[in-house]
């Protein structure tokens, strides 16, 4: 469910549906992947009490992102009680080949841990999850995950410091502070996706991922009537427009270099 089709399920009927299911003992228990924030969490979970669980995106690097709102979204299912899966524990694989001041950091901590374990314990660690989804594509990682999951032991003292520090040294990377609100996208004379290319350009800056940030910048930007970064005619409206005061004229420059 997320904030463009989650009406849909009323419209459809769909939250009946699945309560007839699971009366008639073909559905066991009943739950929703979530993609949005708290304030529509509350809602649905407050409007539906038969949920009873929610998969939520989190991991140690987007805890407190504005734009996946980890740790809010959680703080919302615990406060109804909801039992929570995990998915993205590992950022898409970002956090198996971390920064390197990320890296060192984990490494000083135990060089004896796979630098992968470090976000998926911190996902299973934290109270109420029942469930942490690991993408796996070798036996190699297979391995890896069963040998610190099978007889789980959360983070300890230590290792929640390591992890504090780790955020930190993610978080002093620069990068651009855009939220995806899109109110600079609206009067924008170029039709240019702004918060789009700048979540490619801070996977560029975050986490040295050029390759995919390079296809997802050309993905957006080659989307019928959008702009490119170099199409800006620095008109200012997206500047005015902008609540985190970001300096979009630059970062699109900036982006253009980077991508074109």
């Amino acid at each position: 469910l997320q904030a463009g089709n989650y009406q849909k399920y009323d419209e459809y009927g769909l939250w009946d549906f699945v309560r007839k299911r699971k009366a008639e003992g073909l559905i066991r228990h009943i739950g929703f992947s979530f993609h949005a924030g708290p304030e529509l969490l509350d809602e649905l979970l407050s409007a539906h009490p038969e949920v009873e669980f929610v998969q939520l995106q989190i991991n140690y690097a987007d805890w407190e992102n504005p734009d996946v709102t980890a740790r809010a979204n959680y703080e919302v299912a615990r406060k109804h009680g909801v039992p929570i899966t995990i998915m993205e524990p590992v950022k898409g694989g970002a956090l198996a080949n971390p920064i390197p001041q990320v890296r060192d950091i984990l490494q000083a901590a135990n060089p004896d841990a796979s630098l992968a374990s470090w976000a998926i314990r911190y996902a299973a660690s934290l109270e109420g999850v029942i469930t942490v989804l690991s993408g796996m594509s070798t036996l190699e990682q297979v391995d890896d995950n069963l040998s610190y999951m099978r007889d789980f032991k959360p983070l300890d003292k230590n290792e929640r410091t390591a992890i504090e520090a780790a955020q930190r040294a993610i978080a002093e990377v620069e990068s651009i502070p855009c939220t995806a609100c899109h109110y600079c996208t609206g009067g924008c004379p170029m039709s240019i996706p702004i918060p789009e290319i700048f979540a490619a350009r801070n996977r560029q800056l975050v986490w040295n991922q050029g390759e995919r940030a390079q296809r997802e910048y050309e993905k957006v930007v080659e989307a019928e009537g959008a702009g490119r970064a170099s199409s800006c005619i620095e008109c200012g409206q997206c500047e005015v427009a902008c609540p985190q005061q970001i300096p979009v004229i630059t970062w699109l420059k900036d982006c253009a270099e980077a991508f074109e």
